[in-house]
């Protein structure tokens, strides 16, 4: 039996945070009396953010927001905000200009200040400073322990915002840093408006995990004098709140409330800004609000793009190339800003983004609008209409709706670009998606290096992709494109800038013994249930899972099939066949749909099956959720072009390169060969060693209830005596088929009795009965079916020099049916020649052998049960045991049964 966690509390590892967190702010609330409280939003941002410390924000010249400080104060009055500030990074014109106008504000500002033993930057909150005291603390923040001294000094409060969230480019941040925040901080945000929950019940079990010894050990060890930051080591450290606004959207609804005893009297004589910076220093704070998720940053993150498209100036070609950064950085800002810049050219998507950006504000579309559009586009007005309704409804109610609205944006838009594809295919004088060849595929999959052909083009047609101009591209690019895109990136954006300390995240909670992340996995393929090897080897993988409850999800996009225990099925935006490729359908998925199921089922990793529209998926979620990911090479597709076409050694280079790039991808790449391993970690393809792991497929239980088929019910004439060769696979050219009739040929010289049965279907099937029409053609035929004639028949021959592993081959064995393979890639390291089976090298030795087998009936039975034992050491305990190992997933025990594959 399997000893693993329960996969319910697996699953329940956000439900748990949520309850964690409700009652910390439940505690919260009931700590002050409301009378003699005030309410301060202690982190928010208005236009004069205006340098941010994103990387990209200041190559391409933008503010962190466009916020007017008018609009800011109106929201956070608005929202019972009774004490007024603003935080802006490294200054505080805001706050100066409010004191100009006679306006009460608490001085404050959100200064980057730099950790120099980490090289990394940190954010500090400090208040109640005056003009000349900025100056000097924007001196001091080049050295965090200089900028805190002299805060202390000077008697400012500051505080730490999200603190587990750096500007660093270095992964590994020692922990050691939060033993010296704990020394030189009194004051810690646990509740942050634009964090996530599992960051925030992170820092809060933290900071309430500092005892005083803690405190004072720490101080010791790092020899560090917690007074000279202004920190009492024997007073609790104080908890605080607010909603790190950049937009003007949630400004004031999260934040702290201040205790001042005798409140009402107080305020007759002294501005609100003094008591509640008297309130800060005494720690009299209780945070109030809810975090949600990254539902709240993903709404800011649109909003801010949707202003950028709109806003957005050239930044200078010789400001990116001379900028800081490193050279990808540059080229990003590059490409970002000139698509902008050329979006802002489409009138229409301006007027979306401006409408986009109104509607988060609570402004509906005029009515006027919804007439004017084509019905194609009237689903979005009927979105941003709900968006703009909901903001009188509450926070909640507004995140939710903006959150659902974004994706059935999404949705719609893709579903309309797949429509209008369809419509152009079919408008297109019968031209069809399979009727390119991979020939044409992958010799058109180029584009000139000269820039002059790139962008003028050349007076000769070429036979790549430079006969696409930029130009007309970019003119072609079609608004519900565009807005998928911004979609898509503001999502991904808000996830990423999260969970981008991932590691640290895990370390933090692995140090903590608190609120660590499920360890689970999600599994992509496109084909799980389709008529093919891939499939019948992954959905005996995902019966495995089921049947032990394994950490690990598979999720595939289909029409029919329904979802499952350990199977989530998300249903196709648009798809379509290529039937020279086999039956095998490409189903497009809804990207938001599959992001929004790895988010809600506490998954930490994700692996991937197969290189088509999922492996862009699993690249999507990876760097959108910070997340280890793996692939699971099933195919090689240089052997497959090198068996199916025509293409030349430059031309099949082209796919090794892409091949290359996509795996270079992953955190760690499956497969099912040592000869593949070699070639992935050879010149060739250059892969880590340690970052390829050689795994197997396991056997299926035999299903002791099938008989095995007589050999006269399907071959006329025959008897139990008679010798039959068997071969189940794809009927086409890349699986060696076409080499049976020279096979078959020899044999028969010298067994002219010796019969042909064949299983499966392909596009070489009308090819092959012809060169073999004496041969016994069953088509396609189910596992039990199989099963049947593995035990009624006598020798599997398997000619293909292009399979990576060879399941049939297994398949065989578990039925006690040898097999004769060429000596190649995966069925070398299944057969043991001469003992279950036989490896030759040519279609002549392949005869040989078959002649060899049937001449003497002692090496039949030898082999029978030898090819029994070999199946045997093919369990799914130990292969699936390893598997989970080399993706991390590490359990105490997973099974009794520990034996590992010969």
């Amino acid at each position: 039996m399997l000893i693993t966690k329960d996969t319910r509390v697996q699953q329940s590892f956000r439900p748990s945070l949520n309850v964690e967190f409700d009652v910390f702010l439940q505690q919260q609330s009931k700590r002050f009396a409301p009378e003699n409280c005030l309410k301060i939003d202690f982190h928010c941002h208005d236009q004069n953010s205006d340098v941010p410390d994103e990387l990209w924000g200041r190559i391409l010249r933008l503010p962190e927001t466009w916020l007017k400080t008018k609009k800011l104060v109106k929201l956070l009055q608005a929202n019972g905000s009774q004490v007024l500030t603003i935080t802006n990074h490294n200054n505080a014109r805001s706050c100066w200009d409010l004191k100009s106008k006679g306006i009460d504000v608490l001085a404050a500002a959100e200064f980057t200040c730099f950790f120099p033993e980490y090289d990394l930057f940190i954010h500090v909150l400090t208040y109640g400073f005056s003009q000349e005291q900025e100056e000097i603390l924007n001196r001091k923040r080049q050295n965090v322990y200089d900028f805190l001294r002299y805060a202390a000094a000077e008697d400012l409060p500051v505080i730490m915002p999200h603190p587990l969230y750096f500007y660093t480019r270095n992964e590994k941040i020692d922990l050691s840093v939060f033993e010296k925040l704990a020394v030189i901080f009194a004051r810690f945000e646990v509740l942050n408006g634009q964090r996530d929950l599992w960051q925030s019940v992170l820092t809060l079990n933290w900071v309430q995990s500092l005892s005083p010894e803690k405190v004072l050990s720490y101080a010791k060890k790092h020899h560090l004098d917690p007074a000279e930051f202004g920190v009492d080591p024997y007073k609790a450290k104080v908890l605080t709140g607010g909603s790190d606004d950049h937009t003007g959207i949630f400004a004031g609804q999260c934040g702290s409330y201040l205790y001042v005893e005798n409140l009402a009297e107080r305020l007759k004589t002294t501005p609100a800004s003094e008591l509640a910076l008297e309130a800060i220093k005494n720690g009299d704070i209780a945070p109030f609000g809810q975090v949600g998720e990254n539902q709240k940053l993903n709404i800011a993150l649109l909003d801010y793009f949707s202003q950028v498209a709109t806003k957005i100036k050239d930044p200078g070609l010789f400001r990116i190339m001379l900028h800081r950064g490193s050279t990808w950085d540059k080229i990003g800002c590059f490409v970002v800003s000139n698509l902008l810049l050329e979006m802002q050219k489409h009138k229409k998507t301006m007027k979306f983004f401006s409408f986009v950006h109104e509607s988060l504000q609570g402004k509906k579309p005029s009515k006027l609008l919804k007439w004017q559009v084509s019905k194609d586009y009237k689903f979005c007005i009927n979105q941003l209409e709900k968006i703009a309704d909901s903001k009188k409804e509450g926070p909640e109610v507004f995140t939710e709706t903006v959150n659902t609205a974004i994706r059935e944006l999404f949705t719609h838009l893709n579903k309309l670009i797949a429509q209008r594809v369809e419509t152009a295919i079919k408008n297109s004088n019968g031209l069809r998606l399979d009727s390119f060849s991979t020939e044409e595929i992958t010799r058109k999959f180029e584009v000139p290096s000269q820039l002059t052909a790139l962008f003028l083009g050349e007076g000769k047609r070429q036979d790549n992709m430079s006969n696409v101009r930029v130009e007309k591209l970019l003119d072609n690019l079609s608004f519900p494109i565009l807005i998928s895109l911004i979609l898509a990136g503001s999502t991904l954006a808000s996830t990423r800038v999260l969970y981008q300390n991932r590691q640290l995240l895990n370390q933090f909670a692995q140090h903590l013994g608190k609120n660590q992340h499920s360890n689970r996995a999600l599994y992509l393929t496109d084909t799980l249930f389709d008529k093919n090897g891939v499939s019948t080897s992954l959905s005996g993988k995902l019966k495995e899972i089921q049947r032990a409850d394994l950490p690990v999800d598979f999720l595939i996009c289909h029409e029919e099939v329904e979802s499952a225990p350990h199977l989530h099925v998300v249903r196709p935006i648009t798809e379509f066949e290529v039937h020279r490729y086999g039956e095998q359908k490409i189903r497009i998925p809804d990207l938001m749909e599959i992001a929004n199921i790895f988010y809600d089922g506490g998954y930490d990793r994700i692996i991937c099956s197969t290189e088509g529209p999922m492996a862009a998926v699993s690249l999507f979620i990876q760097q959108m959720f910070n997340v280890p990911s793996y692939f699971f090479m099933h195919t090689d597709w240089v052997d497959f072009i090198k068996h199916t076409t025509d293409l030349n050694q430059h031309e099949r280079d082209r796919v090794r390169r892409l091949m290359r790039a996509l795996y270079n991808r992953y955190d760690g790449v499956f497969v099912l060969n040592s000869e593949h391993k070699d070639w992935l970690t050879g010149f060739e393809m250059q892969l880590p060693e340690n970052q390829v792991f050689v795994t197997a497929h396991h056997t299926q239980p035999r299903d002791l209830g099938i008989q095995k088929v007589s050999k006269a019910s399907i071959i006329p004439g025959a008897t139990d005596d008679t010798p039959v060769v068997f071969i189940a696979c794809r009927i086409s050219k890349e699986k060696g088929i076409l080499e049976l009739p020279e096979i078959v040929k020899h044999a028969k010289k010298r067994i002219p009795n010796l019969e042909i049965v064949v299983a499966g279907s392909g596009p070489a099937e009308q090819q092959l009965k012809e060169a073999l029409p004496d041969a016994i053609y069953l088509g396609w035929q189910d596992k039990k079916q199989l099963a049947a004639l593995y035990l009624g028949l006598d020798l599997f021959v398997f000619p293909s020099r292009f399979d990576t592993f060879g399941n049939v081959i297994l398949e065989a064995f578990v039925h006690g049916m040898p097999t004769v393979a060429y000596n190649c890639k995966g069925p070398k390291d299944i057969i043991q020649n001469n003992k279950n089976g036989y490896l030759v090298e040519d279609i002549a030795a392949m005869s040989d052998k078959i002649v060899e087998y049937f001449s003497n009936t002692s090496i039949q039975e030898s082999m029978q049960q030898k090819a029994l034992q070999r199946a045997s050491e093919y369990q799914a305990e130990p292969i699936m045991q390893q598997f989970l190992h080399d993706m991390g997933l590490e359990l105490p025990v997973l099974y009794n049964n520990q034996r590992t594959v010969a």
